[in-house]
């Protein structure tokens, strides 16, 4: 137990992430994400990392909590998500049909590593180890649960995938409230506030999520494409995904995700860009693609 606690205590706060480290360490981790995205089927869990944010979490954390000062974590974690990111799409640019166009899906990523500057900055004070730790850590494992517990209604739905997604945000959750703080009273805050989420979150139900093929909205509205187009999309209220599927007589939109969630996503070509949302109508008892 002992031997544990030493090499949790070297690993979030012990390590010394210098600058090159620090690049070093955000290229293979976008090359590795790069690879997992190229190589790995989208139901894996090992495919989430490229999808959705969790993944991201725990090298997040080191970087902020190995810092020395809040802007000192702020800009590293900035700066190793500035590099990480575009380059997850810049490697698969000469392997994938849409090439450049792929960028199309960094607007989400982009927004996510502006956001990581502030709240890096908040979160290098959990160092502090004081009652307010314990409130910022929560909102941390906030994340990571309601990830968690997304995975586990994919994982239920369709087992075995996605059950490692789940068992690390679960397992992350419990190591960062014993090895990130060492008071009672902040591990005490932080485990109340993440079983209050956890109620929440499940609250809301573990529903099936859905998963579904649509080319007849493109045909009946006379959408065609002028060059490789692209697709924009915002998950909404819940993790949902969409892509565009090639088929013999052209293109077909493959839309995920949840029974009471609304996305919204663009698709843009050469000359054109539709804006559409997608959501489930309970009393058609179908998903409904329209314009918005």
């Amino acid at each position: 137990m002992k031997k544990l606690e030493k090499f949790l205590s070297k690993i979030f706060g012990g390590l010394n992430i210098t600058w090159p480290r620090l690049i070093i360490f955000a290229v293979i981790m976008g090359a590795w994400t790069a690879l997992m995205a190229m190589f790995v089927p989208e139901r894996c869990s090992l495919h989430d990392i490229a999808v959705t944010p969790e993944w991201w979490v725990l090298p997040a954390m080191l970087i902020i909590v190995n810092s020395k000062k809040p802007l000192e974590a702020a800009l590293k974690t900035f700066v190793f998500f500035l590099i990480s990111q575009p380059l997850v799409y810049l490697i698969q640019v000469p392997f994938n049909s849409l090439g450049w166009g792929l960028f199309g899906y960094y607007r989400y990523w982009f927004m996510v590593t502006l956001l990581t500057f502030p709240a890096a900055f908040v979160c290098w004070f959990i160092k502090k180890d004081k009652w307010y730790s314990g409130v910022i850590l929560a909102g941390v494992l906030a994340v990571l649960a309601l990830f968690g517990v997304t995975s586990l209604r994919l994982f239920l739905a369709d087992p075995p995938f996605h059950l490692l997604t789940t068992l690390y945000c679960f397992v992350t959750i419990v190591v960062f409230i014993f090895a990130l703080l060492k008071d009672k009273i902040p591990r005490i805050i932080a485990s109340i506030l993440i079983v209050a989420a956890f109620c929440i979150y499940i609250s809301i139900g573990l529903e099936q999520p859905f998963e579904t093929y649509n080319n007849i909205f493109l045909k009946e509205n006379n959408i065609t494409f002028v060059g490789a187009p692209y697709i924009s999309f915002w998950a909404g209220n819940g993790r949902g995904a969409v892509e565009l599927i090639q088929t013999e007589d052209g293109y077909a939109i493959k839309m995920t995700g949840d029974f009471r969630c609304h996305y919204q996503f663009d698709i843009s070509d050469d000359e054109h860009e539709y804006h559409l949302e997608y959501f489930y109508d309970p009393d058609q008892k179908s998903i409904v693609i329209q314009e918005r």
